[in-house]
């Protein structure tokens, strides 16, 4: 702890000050007072005019938290044409943004999702539409593309494909998600005739498939969802690999009011 300099006890006795002394020295230390507080006054409005007209050096990002532009709302997601399971009418709906390469999708694949499959989806309660959100590499792109070739093909087989990538997900960015190794889960998933087809719409779609893809990701972050996986129940907005039991919550509370 470092030394503290500590008060004395002034035991010498001083005249005191005349009043006409004492009012001279008030005023002079108001008028120091106050031009103290204008000078610091300038300087700060100075300080805010340079800073905003010069971005300093390596700091000319913008903020990092992604703000709403569109109240989250699962009446405003687009659905159409999107993969989906459960049924069309289900009285609630599921907008689910992933990326195949996510570790944290591939935890809610194999932990979260079975269980509301199980309880809800094929009761009829639930229906969940599957939303790209591929932003972690070039297989992310590839995957995705490919994920809506299969929906075209065989919509009925579709989550047994997707259900498959996961199993077999390689490490972020490695080339994992190679054409052979796309066509072995494809074939196995949906036969041999059907991944040809799947190969050929990728070859001659890929580009009006990336910018579907493209729309949903910009959908998820208008609504603010930064990252995946990330999931929008009415106006609820579950993000991260959350347990089964955040999920049930909103889901129950939700069928309540249909």
């Amino acid at each position: 702890m470092e030394p503290q300099e500590t008060p004395t006890e002034n035991t010498e006795q001083q005249a005191p000050a005349s009043p006409t002394t004492n009012q001279s020295m008030n005023i002079a230390a108001a008028i120091i007072t106050s031009a103290a507080m204008i000078a610091i006054v300038l300087l700060i409005v100075l300080h805010s005019r340079s800073t905003a007209a010069t971005p300093t050096a390596g700091n000319t990002a913008q903020t990092t938290t992604q703000q709403p532009t569109i109240a989250p709302d699962i009446t405003k997601v687009s659905t159409s044409g999107e993969p989906y399971i459960g049924s069309a009418t289900a009285p609630v709906t599921i907008a689910y943004w992933f990326d195949y390469q996510c570790p944290f999708c591939k935890q809610d694949e194999q932990t979260v999702l079975p269980e509301i499959i199980q309880n809800y989806v094929n009761a009829g309660k639930v229906k969940i539409v599957f939303k790209d959100f591929a932003f972690l590499g070039p297989d992310s792109t590839t995957l995705g593309e490919y994920a809506r070739a299969v929906w075209a093909v065989d919509p009925a087989n579709f989550y047994k494909w997707h259900k498959a990538m996961f199993d077999n997900q390689g490490e972020e960015n490695t080339g994992w998600a190679t054409q052979d190794k796309i066509m072995s889960v494809t074939t196995s998933a949906l036969g041999a005739n059907e991944a040809a087809q799947v190969a050929k719409l990728v070859a001659t779609n890929g580009t009006v498939y990336e910018q579907s893809m493209a729309a949903d990701k910009a959908e998820a972050e208008n609504f603010g969802i930064e990252g995946t996986p990330a999931a929008l129940i009415g106006t609820q907005v579950i993000t991260g690999a959350e347990p089964y039991a955040n999920f049930q919550q909103v889901i129950d509370a939700q069928l309540k009011n249909k």
